[in-house]
């Protein structure tokens, strides 16, 4: 994140009234990207990694990051912040059996590296070297690049594309009284060499544009959230892109000021398309592997098993392009694959890094990701989607009797453990005889990711994502999580009604 780097911070309000949002007169004027420093030579990454097998150990590997990134909020027609960063340095990473040793420096010079690398080797018990072999170039798929870089425009023109977000969104109505936007880009190199002997270099850029709106009317308040983010460059925020960020996300705020309060008790739910980020959270973390090697997932020693209804099947899926999740390597040089974990509800397998596969004897999977150089690599989901069905959305909707239809999530609680789970929901519909009638305030969703698995019995032919971040052992990455419209037939709603 931009408060993990080292910056050039410049933090102050500016208001501008009605005229277009401009460089303030605090702002420093264009930030060059730094010079870029020499990675290690051939022989000091071999050295690098034999100091980290010095004493033992199964796999090594050194991961080198420079990382160049913008951030830029605006609040009430202001910009209240702009932050500037770069962020640059190595880790090392040693694997003994069950145990992981860690280090980094910040910083490219090998001494420095080699030094690291001695801290990390520290966990292993063995007066017998680990073997290290010579590295290969890892090809590349090219999945994700920018048409036009992220470092490319001056910060003026990234200020402008705020400013039509922020007019859209107030010209939508008069009861909109708060608009809050969050930018953030940034351009990402990577060099990952493994003791295994693979090398590959990689190029990510990201781009994220979040938009809040609140509106009153008659002393109710409503909230309306849009995220536009991708692996890609300017180019996501091309044409009317702007303008629809801010207008949708009016819109939904001024949607839930009618709003009644959301019943309760059990009934089916129709979530839209795009929810996918309830199955992330209730049922994506207990199929990474590194949970169910710790007995932590209710899907451990399921393979094989009937998990799902037949008509759920998901993959998590890193080679789809300019998707928030996707990449062209992961970070422990395995090149980008689409995972298979439930197929017509038959648990398949699980997403795996090295350390889970060599410990389980499953094959990669590209699941190896971190948050930057000082983190290591653990398991963790890309894309994760639901896949498209045979029924068509508008059908569901209009085969349930009575339910929600629930259109955006809000924060929840889960219990990777257990499936349990708790999700609030920003926008929802009642259902009645088959319409859409009062929207929602207040409405909850309680209950286990394996249940509603098994509770899906319908799915739609549409599909839409959700780009957010994922935090897990206290490191976040960018993800993206997929569904259709589909019917869960039974789930607990707590509403206020």
């Amino acid at each position: 994140m931009i408060t993990d780097l080292t910056r050039r911070s410049f933090v102050k309000g500016l208001g501008l009234g009605a005229a277009a949002l401009a460089v303030p007169r605090w702002w420093p004027g264009v930030l060059a990207a730094p010079a870029e420093a020499a990675l290690p030579s051939a022989g000091d990454v071999d050295r690098i990694l034999r100091a980290a097998l010095a004493r033992g150990g199964d796999y090594a590997d050194l991961y080198l990051e420079t990382r160049v990134a913008t951030n830029i909020r605006v609040a009430g027609g202001e910009v209240a912040s702009m932050e500037y960063g770069v962020l640059q340095g190595g880790g090392v990473r040693t694997v003994a059996g069950e145990k992981t040793g860690y280090a980094y420096a910040e910083s490219f010079d090998p001494a420095d590296l080699e030094r690291v690398a001695a801290s990390a080797a520290g966990i292993a018990g063995s007066s017998r070297p680990g073997r290290v072999s010579p590295p290969a170039e890892v090809p590349l798929p090219r999945i994700v690049r920018a048409e036009q870089p992220v470092t490319g425009p001056p910060v003026a023109d990234k200020l402008a594309i705020l400013d039509r977000v922020d007019r859209a969104a107030r010209a939508a109505s008069p009861q909109v009284t708060q608009v809050v936007i969050s930018y953030y880009d940034s351009a990402q190199d990577t060099t990952i060499v493994t003791s295994d002997g693979h090398r590959a270099s990689d190029s990510l850029p990201v781009i994220y544009l979040r938009v809040e709106v609140s509106a009153e009317k008659g002393g109710v308040t409503a909230e309306g959230m849009v995220r536009v983010s991708g692996r890609q460059g300017m180019e996501i925020l091309a044409g009317d892109v702007p303008e629809r960020a801010g207008r949708e996300a009016a819109e939904q705020a001024l949607r839930m000021l009618d709003a009644r309060p959301a019943p309760s008790g059990e009934m089916p739910v129709v979530v839209a398309a795009g929810g996918g980020v309830m199955f992330h959270e209730a049922v994506g973390h207990g199929l990474e592997a590194d949970g169910v090697l710790r007995q932590a997932s209710v899907f451990a020693g399921r393979v094989g098993e009937r998990v799902a209804s037949e008509l759920v099947t998901i993959h998590d899926d890193a080679t789809l392009p300019g998707k928030r999740g996707s990449f062209n390597v992961d970070d422990e040089a395995t090149t980008a694959r689409d995972t298979l974990l439930i197929e017509r509800g038959v648990l398949r397998g699980f997403m795996q890094d090295r350390r889970t596969a060599r410990l389980t004897g499953a094959g990669l999977t590209a699941n190896g990701r971190r948050e930057s150089f000082r983190h290591p690599a653990i398991v963790r989901m890309t894309n994760t989607n639901l896949a498209r069905g045979a029924h068509d959305p508008g059908e569901i909707i209009r085969d349930t009797r009575r339910g929600i239809y629930a259109v955006s999530f809000g924060g929840g609680e889960v219990d990777t453990a257990s499936g349990q789970f708790t999700f609030g929901l920003r926008e929802a519909y009642l259902i009645e005889d088959g319409r859409l009638t009062a929207p929602l305030r207040g409405a909850i969703l309680v209950g286990s990711g394996p249940a509603v698995l098994l509770g899906i019995d319908r799915v739609g032919t549409d599909f839409d994502d959700w780009p957010g971040t994922c935090g897990k052992d206290g490191q976040w990455v960018p993800v993206t999580s997929g569904c259709p419209t589909l019917r869960i037939a039974k789930l607990v709603v707590g509403g206020t009604a």
